[in-house]
């Protein structure tokens, strides 16, 4: 994964959206107004794809499932943290997998979306690189240590352990989790794998 978390160093180094103390990372803003990219509002996207958002074959753009892209100031906070999961996952494809598709064989979202089914055998490569992507740009590593070690210097004078407690740490990850923008899960993946506070 170290050149997924290289990339997004370069990324951070060159917008200044993107900055471990910007958090939450404005994906949106970034998305329009940095990328240039187009949000594309897309009818049933979830029901029909079971994708909340995808990239465009020629990468000039994102769908957005219609509903959630126009209710997204008034959805709840945990449907708002899943939207901006799930468009950081589709920049990745953006910046790490520009070279797999040929867009002159996409004449549409459905044929596009046939082929992310597969991506040429490779889908469970891109989607696990495209989760690493937006749960590390979402969650600073410095930023998500800086917190824990606030955290662990008072939890270790009351509980010295408590690293093997396994409700400890999904507590400090619904705590922290809103700093994100992120659901709880998302940090508690992070807190694995940046070797933060490891699952027991």
């Amino acid at each position: 994964m170290e050149h997924i978390w290289s990339k997004i160093e370069e990324l951070r180094a060159e917008y200044d959206l993107l900055k471990e103390d910007r958090t939450p990372i404005d994906v949106f803003t970034f998305l329009e107004v940095d990328l240039g990219l187009d949000p594309i509002p897309f009818d049933d996207l979830v029901s029909k794809y079971r994708v909340e958002a995808a990239i465009k074959a020629d990468f000039s753009g994102i769908y957005m499932d219609a509903e959630q892209y126009v209710l997204m100031e008034k959805a709840p906070e945990w449907k708002l943290n899943r939207l901006r999961f799930t468009v950081a996952h589709e920049l990745a494809h953006y910046f790490l997998h520009q070279n797999l598709p040929q867009t002159s064989h996409f004449a549409s979202l459905p044929d596009f979306a046939k082929w992310t089914a597969n991506y040429h055998g490779r889908k469970y490569t891109a989607e696990q690189e495209a989760n690493e992507f937006a749960g590390r740009l979402l969650v600073p590593e410095t930023r998500l240590g800086q917190l824990f070690d606030d955290f662990a210097s008072e939890a270790n004078r009351l509980m010295p352990n408590f690293m093997s407690s396994g409700q400890l740490r999904d507590k400090f990850a619904e705590r922290v989790a809103p700093r994100f923008g992120v659901n709880a899960q998302v940090i508690a993946i992070r807190l694995d794998r940046d070797g933060i506070w490891p699952a027991s």
